[in-house]
């Protein structure tokens, strides 16, 4: 599938696609292992061991064919409450892509002060794997 136009990330799960809009938060942070031995006189070594890539998305709809169906905070609840793991590609700006697995971390949910407003829900999301 190609990139949704407004969209830039698909996930999909038991047949179904979704997409979303990350906000501009994809973090990715290197975990390390640190020693010190008696070779290394004592100076602290550290190896990145693996990484830990996480990011939000909002916005969510589901994509049947080329329809778009609004997801509404009881849908996206029920995403965050599951144990699925989503199969995940990140489009980049360039056209590029980046595709992985994730898991589901978290829900925010924020209401505006003005009541004309729209709500906004979205979902955290950690890679488990790699993301190449």
């Amino acid at each position: 599938m190609a990139a949704e136009p407004g969209y830039n990330i698909c996930l999909k799960y038991g047949g179904k696609t979704f997409v979303g809009v990350t906000q501009d938060d994809l973090s990715i942070s290197a975990n390390m292992k640190d020693s010190a031995t008696k070779d290394d006189a004592g100076v602290k070594r550290s190896v990145v061991t693996s990484h830990t890539i996480t990011f939000k998305v909002a916005g969510i709809v589901e994509m049947t064919g080329s329809v778009a169906t609004r997801l509404y905070n009881n849908d996206i609840i029920a995403m965050a409450l599951t144990k699925n793991t989503y199969s995940i590609t990140y489009y980049r700006g360039s056209g590029a892509s980046k595709t992985g697995m994730a898991i589901v971390t978290g829900y925010s949910e924020s209401s505006p002060a003005d009541p004309d407003s729209d709500t906004t829900y979205s979902l955290d999301f950690e890679v488990i794997g790699s993301l190449s």
